[in-house]
């Protein structure tokens, strides 16, 4: 009798372990969501988002721009986790619906004295992308009247905002005078010392020009109306031997070289530098972006490549570009650990035209990078 009790016993143990084993592998179906929709300035979606399956720990995303696990910009971005050995692959997509806001007051200026009036609007939107600026209406310096004007403000996702204002230019005003009056150009020439390193400093039509090298940081500045309005003709040829190149070598994350962030204005500048202080506060501002009149950006001989993220200083696109650039004429401008002198936090995607392969093979210094303001002797401070 107890022998067959025994017996039973063992049989509902069995049964058991069984019935567990296949509740288990009930439970650890994998099931998850595929794709997940958020808007800028959302937090990244975590594991939990997509699978309440406790099996699986993280997903790895690639080419997502994140900040403080905030993405900033717009797109379909792809990701991937494993579970039980086997990869899975989600999507993010990262849309904008929120238009730019508009800050501008009605401006008032004297007959014949002109305005740089996109440097007069100030722009915030929730993306990091760049913001159009335009103004819509007719006006002349050189007629006094009020001008009724429109500012259009569009950003990447085409959400587009307007404000109207108004633009007053004030009536000529005629001087008598006995004295014969002079005309004194713009065509100025200072020569204003030298370096630490020996290097000439002159300052041409308000552009400073360092051993030759125009040159712009937190120190040297220029003009508001410099104005190239683009990249130049020379760094785009440049650039475009160095892409036929940079094809070629078949990058799986960045297969193809492209310009992220090319020349920008004064006033775009302004307006940019204005939404990074808003949101973060001028001394953060100040570590990653420019004031207008000192971003290099303004001289159409700098450009940001790729992609705008601390990690992709560590990826084989990046480490490509920073050991091959000089070749082109081309150099880091913001190397890491050189915060100190250049200014700025370290920029892996952004690369500056000198136009000179040998000065800019010094300047790589077998890849310890040293910066213009080492190599020149020069400051980098507001």
């Amino acid at each position: 009798m107890k022998k067959k009790l025994l017996i039973f016993l063992l049989l509902v143990l069995i049964l058991c372990i069984v019935i567990g084993i296949l509740l288990y592998k009930k439970n650890t179906k994998l099931e998850y969501k595929d794709t997940i929709s958020i808007n800028i300035g959302d937090k990244i979606p975590s594991i939990n988002d997509y699978t309440n399956n406790d099996k699986v720990s993280k997903i790895t995303w690639n080419n997502l721009n994140i900040e403080d696990n905030t993405c900033y910009y717009s797109g379909t971005y792809t990701g991937s986790f494993t579970y039980k050995k086997e990869s899975h692959t989600v999507k993010l997509k990262v849309i904008d619906t929120k238009e730019p806001t508009i800050e501008i007051e009605d401006i008032t200026t004297d007959y014949g004295k002109e305005v740089d009036i996109k440097s007069k609007v100030k722009t915030t939107d929730n993306s990091k992308d760049e913001i159009t600026i335009n103004i819509e209406g007719d006006y002349n310096f050189k007629k006094a009247g009020t001008y009724n004007l429109k500012v259009i403000a569009k950003d990447k996702s085409n959400n587009e905002s307007t404000k109207d204002f108004k633009l007053i230019v004030k009536e000529k005003v005629v001087e008598k005078s006995s004295n014969n009056s002079s005309t004194i150009t713009n065509n100025t020439t200072d020569k204003m010392g030298k370096t630490s390193k020996g290097f000439s400093i002159v300052k041409k039509n308000g552009i400073y020009y360092i051993g030759g090298i125009l040159i712009t940081n937190k120190t040297y500045s220029l003009p508001s109306n410099y104005n190239p309005g683009n990249l130049t003709k020379s760094f785009m040829e440049a650039y475009n031997k160095m892409k036929k190149e940079y094809d070629k070598q078949g990058f799986k994350s960045y297969p193809t070289l492209s310009i992220r962030s090319g020349f920008r204005s004064y006033s775009y500048q302004s307006s940019l530098y204005n939404n990074y202080v808003a949101r973060d506060g001028k001394a953060a501002a100040d570590r990653y972006s420019a004031r207008p009149g000192h971003s290099e950006h303004q001289t159409g001989l700098a450009a940001d490549l790729n992609v705008i993220s601390n990690t992709y200083g560590d990826t084989d696109s990046g480490k490509w570009l920073a050991n091959n650039c000089w070749k082109w004429g081309f150099i880091l401008r913001y190397p890491k650990g050189k915060d100190s002198q250049t200014g700025y936090m370290y920029e892996s995607w952004h690369f500056r035209y000198l136009g000179d392969s040998d000065l800019a093979k010094k300047l790589y210094n077998n890849g310890s990078w040293l910066t213009l303001e080492e190599y020149l002797g020069i400051t980098s401070k507001y």
